[in-house]
């Protein structure tokens, strides 16, 4: 194959291809769900991933009320229940509760907060909105065209909470939440937040999610006391590759700045840092580009201006942090007239 490249910038970043793994599959325990429920899958799923625990040994409760103490245990199982020291936080957890360490990790990681007076109210109810709230934060809060009109189509969605419209809805989109109505002040069920723990955790790699919480905690302490990892987007490596990789993300960009956590199966054994934070980033002025994978590969065939026909054209996309520029990479695969295969790079940046 011949190949000829263009470049616009000097910068290149390769990506790995993100893979779901998921837990072995265990002896299902619930005797109070059917198979032929909505939520029997769902609950089967978290219960594999071992999320989702019952409230007795053979009981999940499917339609008991979902309570912030349950919530905040639901998401630091997610996040593989990583080591935590009691603090008093918040005056009404004590220590030595079912549900200290999951507030406790919650709270300090910013992923759940107490109300005005301090208190966390582990036994008041969590909301839909609110829990899907919960989930859009840990997915960096991605932009969502037309929230409004999107709620309007649903009969109760003037009802959702203005802080959770675009949360409500890209919940919605990605199937944590369906039906013809959404209820979102309605308190959430033990069976609904299966399905929304079971739906995140199948959208996004389960492997680096249940072990984000321990190279979380390798980083504040070792590299960054600050780090938020909702800034982050987490990736398992290409196959036979266990290790974890991290990328700051700029809006829908992933950077070239980020953190490799070199694992053994599901162990933590170190973490590295993949380049460096630029200094200025906090202060620039940083704008989303509105270029779309369509005008970038017409700008690269324009580029070369070959008569060949196309086969293939492959858009990598990210923000590098190096010069705080939005770069494109373009790969064209053209057939020449011998039916010989040519190829193209194109660089962009924005």
């Amino acid at each position: 194959m011949k190949k000829l490249i263009c470049f616009l910038a000097s910068a290149v970043f390769t990506l790995s291809a993100a893979f779901t793994v998921l837990a072995d599959e265990k002896n299902f325990p619930f005797i109070d769900i059917a198979r032929d429920s909505w939520y029997y899958t769902y609950i089967e799923d978290a219960y594999n991933k071992n999320i989702i625990a019952g409230t007795t040994d053979t009981i999940y409760g499917p339609d008991e009320t979902l309570t912030r103490g349950m919530a905040s245990s639901l998401i630091y199982r997610m996040y593989g229940s990583p080591e935590v020291s009691y603090k008093a936080i918040f005056p009404d957890v004590p220590d030595g509760q079912w549900y200290t360490d999951g507030i406790i990790w919650v709270g300090e990681n910013g992923i759940m907060s107490g109300y005005d007076d301090g208190a966390f109210c582990p036994e008041w109810a969590i909301t839909v909105e609110q829990f899907a709230s919960i989930f859009y934060r840990l997915s960096g809060s991605p932009a969502v065209a037309d929230a409004d009109k999107a709620l309007s189509d649903y009969p109760d969605g003037y009802l959702v909470s203005g802080y959770a419209r675009e949360a409500v809805v890209w919940a919605a989109q990605n199937n944590l939440l369906s039906g013809e109505t959404l209820h979102p002040a309605t308190a959430l069920t033990r069976a609904e937040a299966a399905k929304m723990l079971s739906v995140y955790t199948t959208i996004n790699d389960f492997h680096a999610i249940s072990n984000l919480g321990a190279i979380s905690e390798y980083i504040k302490e070792y590299y960054d006391s600050t780090f938020d990892m909702t800034k982050y987007k987490a990736y398992s490596g290409d196959d036979n590759d266990d290790d974890i990789y991290l990328y700051f993300m700029v809006g829908s960009y992933r950077s070239n700045f980020g953190y490799h956590a070199v694992m053994s199966g599901e162990n933590v054994m170190r973490v590295e840092m993949m380049g460096v934070m630029n200094p200025y980033f906090l202060s620039a002025d940083i704008k989303e580009p509105s270029l779309t994978d369509e005008d970038v590969c017409r700008m690269a065939l324009e580029e070369f201006e070959f008569e060949y026909t196309v086969e293939s054209q492959t858009v990598t996309k990210y923000f590098n942090m190096d010069n705080l520029k939005f770069t494109f990479e373009v790969e064209t695969v053209y057939i020449d007239e011998n039916g010989e295969k040519v190829m193209t790079e194109y660089i962009y940046e924005a």
